[in-house]
């Protein structure tokens, strides 16, 4: 593989969907995720048996593009059109031919109607609203149903005088004979509407209530079955940000358009005259050693994994997080390493309170918002996880803030972390690795170190010939004896 896998340690670890590309930037596979990172490392430490044909591709792929979404159906939907547009070689079939389904609402009618729909014509989307696409037509099903005997509604073409069967059974609630009027059967109508907007989570939790009811009292059967129930109202209840006939481009463009109006509502939240740039820091170590420290960003609402930066950190070797941020920062903003990023922060945000942001004010320039996250003390709710609180150094000194755009802070806070463990871990395995060349009789600390700096890494030493290990020790009985004790120690 001619793609650097360095790039697969920055992929995110949310939904979306992933392109692989050959050398000369042209489609080979797309696939979806409902962890874009796990989901495309698997390619490259799976034997992949099950697929032969995608096993093929794995030599020709020389980079991989990836789409973020909001959701798993999203990413399902956005696949299937990526395909269909761009026909990728691997992929098994060429096309998908997956016709999903959506739920239209004929709003503007005197007593609206709901219906399940492959396709729709212009005349039809004018005259209502479409919610979907949804890639489980048998959950789309079971969930229409459900909803309609919560919320009665009539699919009657025409008017009659006499009442359908569905009036009978429950689900129409005879608008047209006069059993409704026009405003209670709006009611309903709306009611429907708040759910597939994703706004209306109160039977969910009423049902759960009563499923925890049934496992208390052993009636698992009842359990279960409500179970499945809860699953399809959640799916359904899902808000998808995908319109009918969407694009890869007009698909980006309107999260871009989100994403950028949440870094606007958290600047008017927080005071800011500007936003467009945070970068946040975060120490990952284990008794001060191996540590480092990690940089990400976010420009515009969206993340930047093209400007992450990574701080080994070699002067402190005991464990102080503030002494190790305050390392970082001093050399993140040091005059003479500028040139090295696009352009300074608006906000730095620290994985810390109070202590740290007092430590680190005087090093941060003045014209920078300095912002700290924490774990509070406070719980979501009874046996859940502690609630973030968030810190901010303004001119009356450090406060406490509450944050309701607080989304794309937790998630850089999250990849801060998760940047700097896997800086720290992959040092702790290298060094792991080079103690093994201690232990060979004849290879002292300069001839590790040697042959580390010519051949790069143990992996590529245990490649290595006798030939080749002997250019560089110069000494034909410790090259063998290398040789053969990391063939011995890779069976």
């Amino acid at each position: 593989m001619s793609m650097n896998k360095s790039k697969l340690d920055t992929l995110p670890t949310t939904p979306g969907v992933y392109k692989f590309l050959d050398k000369n930037g042209e489609i080979l596979y797309i696939g979806k995720a409902l962890n874009l990172r796990a989901r495309v490392k698997s390619y490259f430490s799976s034997d992949l048996y099950d697929r032969p044909r995608v096993k093929q591709m794995i030599p020709f792929i020389g980079d991989v593009e990836i789409i973020e979404t909001n959701n798993e159906i999203e990413s399902l939907v956005l696949e299937s059109a990526l395909i269909k547009q761009y026909k990728p070689f691997y992929n098994s079939d060429k096309k998908d031919d997956k016709s999903y389904a959506w739920i239209y609402i004929s709003t503007k009618d005197k007593f609206p109607t709901v219906k399940i729909i492959r396709k729709i014509t212009g005349k039809e989307l004018k005259r209502g609203r479409l919610f979907g696409p949804y890639p489980s037509s048998s959950a789309t099903k079971r969930i229409f149903t459900y909803l309609r005997k919560i919320y009665p509604f009539c699919t009657c073409k025409r008017a009659n005088s006499k009442e359908c069967l569905y009036f009978h059974l429950g689900l129409c609630p005879g608008p047209h004979q006069g059993h409704i009027t026009e405003e209670e059967y709006r009611k309903n109508i709306n009611e429907i509407i708040k759910f597939l907007s994703g706004r209306k989570r109160g039977q969910i939790k009423e049902m759960e209530s009563v499923m925890k009811e049934y496992s208390a009292t052993k009636q698992y059967e009842k359990a279960a079955e409500l179970r499945d129930k809860i699953e399809d109202l959640k799916y359904l209840g899902e808000k998808i940000d995908f319109e009918a006939n969407e694009t890869e481009q007009s698909y980006k463009k309107r999260r871009k358009i989100v994403l950028k109006q949440n870094f606007l509502d958290l600047k008017n939240e927080l005071g800011l005259k500007n936003l467009s740039r945070i970068e946040c820091y975060d120490i990952s170590n284990i008794q001060g050693k191996e540590a480092y420290g990690s940089m990400v960003v976010a420009q515009d609402g969206e993340i930047k994994r093209s400007e992450y930066r990574v701080f080994r950190i070699k002067d402190i070797d005991t464990p102080n997080d503030p002494a190790m941020l305050k390392h970082v920062i001093l050399r993140r903003f040091n005059q003479l390493n500028q040139n090295k990023y696009s352009r300074s922060p608006d906000i730095v945000l620290i994985d810390g309170g109070k202590s740290q942001l007092s430590v680190l004010r005087k090093y941060v320039p003045n014209e920078i918002h300095l912002l700290g996250i924490s774990k509070g003390k406070r719980l979501k709710r009874k046996g859940s996880r502690l609630l973030d609180e968030f810190w901010f150094f303004s001119k009356d000194g450090i406060k406490r803030v509450d944050i309701m755009n607080k989304e794309v802070l937790i998630d850089l806070r999250d990849e801060a972390h998760r940047f700097a463990i896997l800086h720290h871990r992959k040092a702790r395995i290298r060094k792991g690795r080079e103690s093994e060349l201690s232990k060979i009789e004849g290879v002292g600390e300069k001839r590790r170190k040697l042959l580390i700096k010519q051949l790069g890494s143990i992996d590529r030493i245990k490649r290595a010939t006798v030939k080749e290990l002997n250019k560089i020790i110069k000494n034909r009985k410790v090259s063998e004896k290398i040789y053969n004790y990391l063939r011995q120690s890779s069976k």
